[in-house]
């Protein structure tokens, strides 16, 4: 097979493979498959960064009879947040020896999904971590451990300063677990530490519907329940999920290697967070030369240019469990 039709083969391979690549990347976590599944990952066609309305206060309201004035005071109800985008990148490269040694098209194409595969797994990795993140990775885009702190009155977040503005903070709950005399004192501080945080989080019908529980608070929580309290979320695992119920929420666990915070916990009202990228660069090959003179080699570019948006803090909360 010559080098152009091995070229020609691999934009090709990649080409068909883009929509299964973005299901299984935006597929990897709940978090990600919930707001896929509800609409909340979303293209945008440009801008310097990525912004949002966050409403911040009511209207005027006024009871009022016959010929009684209403008023036109103008009051600022709406504000903007503001988020700097990440960018990122996978490669796929096969080198010359490579393609030599499989030059059968079967071969090369067994080669080829490896490549690709690999490529998936190494964006699901650092899409996570950026998730889970607090945007000090260098050219990272902001996650929940800054989004959903915890310290909720302390630092900036979309451009609004939280020590500022009260309506700008999201909930948390600290359990501590020093002097727990067994595992049953300790999911039953947890589960009252639990419920207090989803209760601040929630206002009439906004609920949180995700928690992410590091893994030994998973643990916690999972040991705690009698056989008979395990309910799996019929929704989360038409996604393929494995999760607990609490309340309305679907519960599950994410171990340190993906960046979750470790003995913490996020409460997550997906209807308030986001996932929003350029248009061109939301898992797509990228426009870039496959090759260098010097290089025996063709490569392909995956790219991702986006943020993780939220535009009302408040409906989310932070656990924070110390010595477990």
């Amino acid at each position: 097979m010559s080098p152009a039709m091995l070229r020609q083969l691999l934009a090709t391979t990649i080409s068909n493979y883009r929509s299964q690549l973005y299901d299984n990347i935006t597929g990897s976590n709940l978090i990600l498959a919930t707001l896929e599944k509800k609409g909340r990952i979303t293209s945008i066609d440009g801008g310097a960064d990525i912004r949002g309305p966050v409403i911040f206060d009511e209207e005027e309201f006024k009871w009022y009879d016959g010929m009684d004035s209403l008023g036109r005071v103008q009051k600022e109800t709406i504000g903007e947040a503001i988020y700097s985008p990440g960018m990122a990148a996978a490669s796929i490269t096969l080198s010359g020896e490579e393609m030599a040694k499989n030059n059968g098209k079967s071969q090369i194409v067994k080669l080829m999904r490896g490549k690709t595969q690999n490529a998936e797994n190494t964006l699901k990795s650092g899409i996570t971590r950026a998730i889970y993140g607090d945007g000090t990775l260098a050219k990272s885009f902001v996650g929940l451990d800054a989004i959903v702190s915890d310290t909720p009155a302390v630092g900036t977040v979309g451009g609004i300063d939280a020590a500022a503005k009260a309506w700008w903070r999201n909930k948390a709950v600290t359990v501590a677990m020093a002097g727990a005399a067994d595992d049953a004192e300790r999911y039953r501080r947890l589960r009252k530490g639990m419920s207090a945080l989803y209760r601040a989080c929630a206002v009439g019908t906004e609920k949180p519907d995700v928690i992410t529980l590091e893994d030994d608070v998973y643990g916690v929580f999972e040991g705690g329940l009698q056989e008979n309290q395990r309910y799996a979320d019929a929704n989360a695992a038409a996604l393929g999920f494995d999760t607990l119920k609490f309340r309305q929420a679907s519960v599950i666990t994410e171990s340190a290697g993906s960046a979750h915070p470790a003995d913490h916990g996020f409460f997550i009202n997906t209807d308030f967070l986001g996932l929003e990228y350029y248009e061109g660069r939301g898992f797509d090959e990228l426009d870039l030369p496959e090759s260098t003179p010097d290089v025996d080699a063709v490569t392909k570019h995956i790219g991702f240019m986006g943020a993780m948006t939220c535009y009302k803090r408040n409906r989310h909360g932070r656990l924070i469990v110390t010595g477990l």
